[in-house]
């Protein structure tokens, strides 16, 4: 009788967890460079977060020479975004992947980072891949907001003033941004 239960316990465990997707960590290790037109960022200590369907998937620190070892387990994600943060940093938006090559892939990026550019010379935007709202930054004192009142009187406020998008800090390392993602890069 206790190896029939036993049997028929084993086979149980089988068969439920053999519906389950199961996959491998994806450890990634990462560098984080100065991009050559703009060598005035600091890479030490900034916050590299991957996203995968607006969830943070993980997060690190870079070291003193940009390089950080990040690792997460990629479940159902239709893509994954790589994201930085740090000091005089806005969160940026580095690279969006859907699918890796390895286990353990090498990547690297740059900070700001390198815009593609379609055969009419618009922006790309990096997660969408389109570029009809991708809007350049504009870093001013005081930047203007436009309001939008809807035919029921809803209003709403948007910084996209002239086909720019209006941010209000001085400096900052974002150049493009994306209506459609919501993201800077």
């Amino acid at each position: 009788m206790r190896l029939i239960t036993y049997i028929l316990t084993i086979f149980a465990a089988t068969l439920l967890l053999a519906f389950g997707q199961f996959s491998l960590p994806v450890t990634i290790t990462g560098h984080l460079k100065k991009n050559p037109k703009n060598t005035s960022t600091y890479i030490q200590g900034i916050v590299v977060f991957a996203k995968g369907d607006n969830k943070i998937l993980a997060k690190t620190l870079t070291d003193d020479k940009g390089n950080f070892t990040i690792t997460f387990t990629p479940k159902n994600e239709k893509s994954f975004d790589f994201y930085c943060t740090g000091l005089g940093i806005d969160t940026l938006l580095l690279s969006s992947v859907t699918t890796f090559e390895s286990d353990t892939p090498e990547m690297t990026f740059y900070v700001p980072g390198q815009h593609q550019r379609n055969s009419f010379s618009k922006t790309i935007c990096p997660k969408c891949k389109r570029t009809d709202k991708v809007y350049k930054i504009e870093y001013e004192d005081a930047p203007v907001m436009t309001r939008q009142i809807s035919k029921s009187g809803d209003t709403t406020y948007s910084p996209i003033y002239k086909g720019t998008y209006q941010e209000s800090c001085i400096v900052g390392l974002a150049r493009f941004y994306c209506n459609r993602d919501k993201v800077k890069f």
